[in-house]
């Protein structure tokens, strides 16, 4: 049965089974020590609010009125456009450079332009269109002047070609060109990179 040590008459246990004086001040510096080096705790950091949906609205373009230029050619590119809905948005990335996220056929963009030499113009879409979505019917308005596209399937999205749309007969003045699907068979409707109206008749 193993024994338990005995102490002396002061309570101390025998000189052979004390630790040497020095391993104290040892201990004691490898404590102090250890509180100088140990990392300061973090501060506390305050709850992070749960993000907001992302939403159209964070994706607007420019909204701008666009001018007409010299050759009176009006382009509407995508990153000036405005947004109406729950999905579609102008995309920034240079790959993109456009309208999409086209899901809801409720959806609609539209441009506000300005005409300084009137005349009449040939209207032509620059659009893009996954596999398999092609076939939307869109309409494209100014004022009372109505154009209808029927989407290409271009084999993808950002694989944008020009479809010419017809004309439009425009005297001087401010307008909107709205641009609202009629139709979506597919997942979307198209990515719309711009709309540029050419000046053929003075």
């Amino acid at each position: 049965m193993k024994q338990r040590p005995t102490f002396n008459a002061d309570h101390r246990l025998p000189a052979a089974l004390r630790l040497p004086r020095w391993t104290l001040g040892v201990g004691r510096w490898a404590f102090a020590l250890f509180l100088l080096l140990r990392p300061a705790p973090l501060p506390a950091q305050p709850p992070v609010a749960p993000a907001e949906p992302d939403s159209p609205a964070d994706h607007q373009g420019s909204r701008q009125l666009v001018a007409q230029a010299a050759d009176g050619t009006v382009l509407l590119p995508a990153k000036d456009a405005s947004v109406h809905g729950a999905n579609v948005r102008y995309e920034p990335k240079p790959e993109k450079n456009t309208l999409g996220y086209w899901t809801k056929a409720e959806d609609w963009v539209s441009w506000e332009f300005e005409i300084v030499k009137p005349g009449k113009f040939v209207v032509e879409a620059l659009q893009g269109c996954g596999k398999g979505s092609g076939g939307a019917e869109v309409v494209f308005a100014v004022g009372a002047q109505t154009l209808t596209l029927t989407v290409e399937d271009t084999g993808g999205f950002q694989n944008f070609v020009p479809k010419a749309l017809g004309t439009l007969t425009l005297a001087a003045g401010k307008y909107t060109l709205t641009v609202k699907p009629k139709t979506k068979p597919g997942a979307a409707v198209m990515d719309l990179r711009q709309v540029t109206l050419r000046l053929v008749e003075k």
